[in-house]
């Protein structure tokens, strides 16, 4: 996503959002996490940042700053496609006015359809609330596991 179209989406996101846990910490040092055994959360974190050439955010809510963990635990992409169907998966999980309207535009631009998106709130609701998960006691656990734990079924 182009950096002006970032800044914008966060933007509007920390004006209409309650704001979740905005002073919690959350270290995503990417050496240490590129230095963990294959098929853990936090070597997959890592990769996910370094194929796409992501740097973590260091500002915003809880759910901002940990939005690409997010996409590792559900296995989604950082398509178009893939980030209507994350915001689906977070308005199921949170109260998040901007997750709802980015998924009904991404309906209505034809980037998701309504049975990705009723699927993906289905599963969300059925799965553990990530935002009361411990993210960092969980980097050299295996990825499958965590899902395990938290009940998340990837969309891959």
């Amino acid at each position: 996503m182009e950096k002006g179209n970032l800044d914008f989406i966060l933007k509007m996101a920390q004006t209409i959002n309650p704001q979740i846990y905005p002073g919690r910490e959350l270290n995503i040092n990417l050496s240490e996490l590129r230095q963990l055994p294959e098929g853990t959360l936090g070597r997959e974190v890592a990769r996910f940042f370094d194929e796409n050439g992501f740097e973590p955010l260091q500002s915003g809510d809880w759910i901002q700053r940990t939005h690409d963990v997010w996409h590792v635990v559900t296995g989604l992409s950082p398509s178009k496609n893939d980030e209507f169907i994350l915001q689906a998966f977070t308005r199921s999980q949170v109260f998040r006015p901007s997750s709802a309207i980015l998924v009904l535009a991404g309906l209505l631009i034809h980037k998701c359809n309504l049975q990705e998106v009723i699927h993906t709130v289905k599963n969300g609701k059925m799965a553990k609330k990530l935002i009361d998960w411990d993210i960092e006691s969980d980097w050299a656990t295996p990825l499958s596991e965590v899902r395990e734990k938290l009940g998340v079924i990837p969309f891959n």
